[in-house]
């Protein structure tokens, strides 16, 4: 009995990490455009319009017992770092964020930095690049597959088993140059297919 309540104490110690991050292809919607960096409060509005009604506010403590579920794309709490999907942009700085993702709720904001609105390419060459890539958990067997072009008929390189690291070279279109590291350690070098012709994602940065 001892023992299991020195179990128990040590369990209930550790630290919660409710930390975000998408493991599977129907987590990330077809029609996205990209990610918008949050800060420590969102402003959201029906419109792309200061004088339009505001939708919700929120603000954001990156304590993983305050921060809201179903809200973010990509959630790292120890770095405050936190990511929307985005469906729209308008002018002026306004972009469309997909703010529960349970219900596909939308609206707008206002960016304070025109950094924060990281279109696909743009996200995956600053944290693609820092952090490599990942498949996610339910990619089909045929993607997993190294090119020698960044076309869909061109000579296969490798297949990809036991994957240990992949690292991202350059971005071209819904391909990635990149060299792979499995099991039997040595760097397989070609092209993956990050995102179908659908907008489907296969691959994300392996954000840590």
């Amino acid at each position: 009995m001892k023992k299991f309540l020195i179990t128990l104490f040590m369990f209930l110690a550790m630290p919660v990490y409710a930390d975000t991050m998408p493991f599977y292809i129907d987590s990330i919607p077809k029609s996205l455009l990209g990610v918008y960096q949050t800060g420590k409060n969102i402003t959201i509005m029906s419109h792309p319009d200061t004088n339009s009604t505001v939708i919700k506010k929120m603000e954001f403590t990156y304590n993983p017992e305050t921060m809201p579920d179903g809200v973010f794309a990509v959630l790292i709490n120890e770095k405050q770092l936190g990511f929307l999907y985005v469906t729209d942009i308008s002018d002026d700085g306004w972009i469309e964020v997909l703010y529960n993702k349970s219900t596909g709720a939308k609206g707008w904001v206002l960016t304070e930095d025109r950094m924060q609105f990281l279109p696909w390419i743009n996200f995956y060459n600053l944290y693609g690049r820092k952090y490599g890539l990942r498949f996610l958990k339910d990619v089909p067997d045929e993607i997993e597959v190294l090119h020698a072009k960044p076309e869909e008929l061109s000579q296969t390189v490798s297949r990809l088993n036991y994957i240990k690291q992949i690292k991202l070279t350059v971005m071209r279109g819904n391909w990635a140059l990149v060299s792979v590291m499995d099991l039997d350690k040595t760097p397989k070098t070609g092209y993956m297919r990050w995102r179908g012709d659908d907008g489907t994602i296969y691959a994300f940065p392996n954000i840590k």
